[in-house]
């Protein structure tokens, strides 16, 4: 068709394909079967997951695909959270080389995050919360989102201001004063 250029395109099963292959061939542009998904003489490739997609076969400058490599290093909370914490410490190493210049520290501009597999974030995320049960000014209000690890499209997200709750389920905190197996999830 002239509108789409005869471009073609290969759409993967699931997430709603037919959505995304209507609305191109409507403009003209022509669908690779499903049983020919390993050609790459494609203009764009629509698939649910990376690894339908030979990176090293794939043109950027002649080809679009929707998802991007490596791109879990931040489109995750956890990827997120792992490169910001990795790029803090880069910062503090040169900072300790150059103590004049100012840094921009994560907290100024990513709210505190805990990752919950990781003992030191729960001890963290413990006292955290210990505090703003004691009234500390600067916890008291803290609402908490807690992400179960493993978990996508919002399922299980849990918002909350009850810290004694985030102590019980989150942390397995003991009426007895302890932490009990490790839980999962983030903070």
């Amino acid at each position: 068709g002239a509108a789409g250029g005869g471009r073609l395109f290969y759409v993967s099963r699931g997430n709603q394909w037919d959505l995304v292959a209507g609305a191109l061939e409507e403009k003209g542009w022509e669908r690779i079967p499903f049983d020919e998904k390993a050609r790459t003489d494609y203009f764009l490739r629509w698939t649910e997951i990376r690894s339908d997609i030979d990176y090293a076969r794939f043109s950027d400058r002649t080809q679009l695909v929707n998802h991007i490599p490596n791109a879990s290093v931040v489109t995750s909370k956890l990827g997120l959270v792992r490169t910001l914490r990795d790029r803090q410490r880069v910062l503090r190493r040169e900072a300790k080389l150059r103590p004049g210049d100012k840094q921009l520290l994560m907290g100024e501009y990513f709210p505190e995050s805990f990752t919950l597999t990781l003992g030191s974030d729960k001890v963290a995320l413990l006292g955290a919360c210990q505090a703003a049960l004691r009234g500390d000014e600067a916890e008291k209000d803290s609402a908490w989102i807690i992400k179960p690890a493993s978990s996508n499209c919002g399922r299980g997200i849990v918002v909350t201001r009850d810290h004694h709750m985030v102590m019980r389920h989150h942390l397995r905190w003991q009426e007895d004063g302890g932490l009990a197996a490790a839980g999962e999830g983030q903070a």
